[in-house]
């Protein structure tokens, strides 16, 4: 393994959990606090953040994928709820939750091609 590749693989954890902190302080930051830079399609937002959160975080932890997958949909909807009990400028939404998942799967599968093609 190149040593770039075998050093970038160390500094997944760190990317990972640095990324989900990111992705959870973005999402229940008040709606006018939100970088102009980051607002586009909102269900896009939710699923691209999602599939980085899965890649990187089957990256960092390959032996838990199931566990990883189901804390990240699981994160999703608390996210959700906490966007409607603590925030007045948001709201959770069932449907940025399916976005969410749909997000995860898209990066177990980008994670499970990029396995098969480094194998």
């Amino acid at each position: 393994m190149p040593p770039l590749h075998a050093m970038l693989l160390r500094a997944m954890p760190v990317f990972f959990w640095l990324s989900l902190a990111l992705v959870t302080v973005l999402a229940l930051m008040p709606g006018p606090a939100v970088p102009h830079a980051l607002l586009f399609w909102d269900k896009a937002q939710h699923s691209l953040a999602f599939a980085v959160l899965a890649i990187s975080g089957c990256l960092a932890f390959p032996n838990n994928l199931r566990c990883l997958c189901l804390g990240l949909i699981t994160h999703g909807a608390v996210i959700e709820i906490l966007q409607s009990a603590l925030c007045r400028t948001r709201y959770g939404e069932v449907s940025d939750w399916l976005a969410d998942g749909l997000g995860v799967l898209i990066g177990l599968w980008l994670y499970k091609k990029w396995i098969r093609y480094h194998a």
